[in-house]
Order: C-alpha cells, then sequence, then structure tokens
C-alpha cells in the first residue's frame, strides 16, 4: 500500500513560503519565521522539512530548526524551533514521521543533541516528546516568549519545558523502538491530587517532593485547548499549580522522562536520574 505521506526536505522558495502560510493559519500573523529567515538558517546548519499528502501534493506540516552551540558542551547542537500541523490532518502521525525525518538528517549532519520548547501544559505533545521520543526535560522557564497573543497561547504566560534529545543515546533508540517503562511509572505517587467540576480536572492537595523518592507522577490535563475555551480561569490555575510543582521537583534534581495517558487527565512521569532503559 503506498504510503499517504510523503517527507522530504525543503530548500525551495515556493514551499517555504506554503510553510510561512501554514504557521499564519496555525498561529496567527503574531508568530511567524520568514522564508528569508529560514533560507539564511539552512545555509548555515538548519534544516526545514515538509510533510506533503501524496495524493493532493500539499503542504499538511513541517519542522524547522536551526544551529546551535553550548557553552557547557562546547558542542552544537540542532534547535528545533517549530512544528505545526494542518488542523486537517492531526493524529496521523506526521509529528512523529518529522521528527525522525530530523533525526536521521541532524546524525547525518554531525549533530548529537537536538533541543526544543513545549508548553507544558500541551500533554499530548509530551507524549511525543518523552514517551515516543525518548526525550527528557531538565529545565522549565516560565514565560519564556512573555505573554503571547497568538491563537493557541493568549492570554497565557509562555511557559515552556526545554526538551533535551540525546540521538544516539539508548533511551531514545529504547523509546523509538516502541518500548515503554509504564509498569515501573504507575507505581510512582502522585504529587497532588486532582477533583472534577464538570468535565474538567481541578489541582487540589499538594504534597511537598522529597529527594529521597525515586519517582513521582504529576497530574496534567488533556485536553488544554478546550479548557481555554470552557474555563480560562482553570487554566490560568493549573499554569501556576505546575509551574510551582515542577520548579520545585526540577530544583530537587528530577527530570521529566515520560507521560501515563489515561482515560480523563494524563500524569508525566518524574525521576531523580535517567535510569537505564
Amino acid at each position: 500500500m503506498q504510503a499517504r505521506f510523503t517527507y522530504k526536505i525543503v530548500t525551495e522558495l515556493e514551499p517555504l513560503s506554503d510553510i510561512v502560510e501554514l504557521q499564519k493559519s496555525v498561529w496567527g500573523e503574531e508568530v511567524v519565521t520568514s522564508a528569508p529567515q529560514m533560507v539564511a538558517a539552512i545555509h548555515n546548519g538548519g534544516i526545514v522539512i515538509g510533510a506533503f499528502d501524496n495524493e493532493s501534493h500539499r503542504l499538511v506540516g513541517f519542522c524547522y530548526g536551526f544551529a546551535g552551540y553550548s557553552q557547557l558542551s562546547k558542542k552544537p547542537y540542532l534547535c528545533s524551533h517549530m512544528m505545526a500541523i494542518h488542523p486537517d490532518y492531526r493524529n496521523q502521525g506526521i509529528g512523529e514521521h518529522l521528527k525522525l525525518k530530523q533525526r536521521e538528517w541532524a546524525i547525518g549532519y554531525g549533530y548529537e543533541k537536538i533541543i526544543w520548547t513545549f508548553d507544558p501544559l500541551e500533554v499530548k505533545n509530551g507524549y511525543l516528546n518523552l514517551s515516543k521520543l525518548g526525550g527528557y526535560v531538565k529545565t522549565y522557564i516560565e514565560a519564556y516568549y512573555g505573554y503571547m497573543n497568538d491563537k493557541l497561547n493568549k492570554d497565557t504566560p509562555s511557559d515552556r519545558f526545554l526538551v533535551e534529545w540525546d540521538l544516539l543515546s539508548e533511551k531514545v533508540n529504547y523509546a523509538l523502538r516502541g518500548n515503554r517503562n509504564q509498569a515501573r511509572w504507575k507505581k510512582y505517587e502522585k504529587l497532588f491530587d486532582i477533583r472534577f467540576d464538570g468535565k474538567h480536572p481541578i489541582p487540589c492537595e499538594d504534597k511537598s517532593v522529597e529527594y529521597y523518592i525515586s519517582g513521582y507522577l504529576l497530574p496534567i490535563p488533556k485536553e488544554v485547548q478546550q479548557m481555554k475555551k470552557d474555563a480560562p480561569d482553570l487554566v490560568q490555575e493549573w499554569r501556576l499549580h505546575t509551574r510551582n510543582k515542577l520548579n520545585e521537583a526540577l530544583l530537587n534534581g528530577y527530570h521529566v522522562t515520560g507521560v501515563i495517558p489515561e482515560d480523563d487527565i494524563a500524569y508525566y512521569v518524574l525521576e531523580r536520574s535517567d535510569p537505564p532503559a
């Protein structure tokens, strides 16, 4: 059976212009990386990859990254700055395939690490980034972009997780083979409880982070975009609550290493170290 989508490196101006238009449709005019900026990145250690529908030849998704450098490790890395899927094509595995194509290119180019950021409240992205791809989080950045007015982030502080993806690590290879650690993860205790008010969860009853515990689970809403429409004040409550607990855990030496999705709620997995697969 012929694959429905093709993933290829983009260098021509016409598909780059289509990528600009896709950005506008997803985020609005306020959050756009221009075609000239992407061209400059492509010529200086960056990469743009497009996903195309094989029937219509339409661009339906992309990811874009540029070269970065770590003063700590004295090594370059790829900063994967943007990824978007057209709303009509979501939940079909396109994002995962884009990241795998990006990893393949990055390894061939000589990179050992890719980093990117995402909103901790967007736990579906967390499941892809951590559980399926094998990334991890050691850093929580408050209001990374300040207050944004685009379609997805309006009126909410732009807190972000910084994902680190060690491309050649055994943990990544383990995750990419489809393995999960859920049996071990589910034994961890929850950092706080939740209750439901209608269809939306509400955080309550905190526990203190203890440094000697091997791992914790942190509850997170599964449908934050719907919550933004139904209960925007509750989104702010979740933002501040999770910000405080995640910062507490990260400062105590925990890393965010996975996501457990359940019917009504999901859980971030926090572990004191990155255990062997």
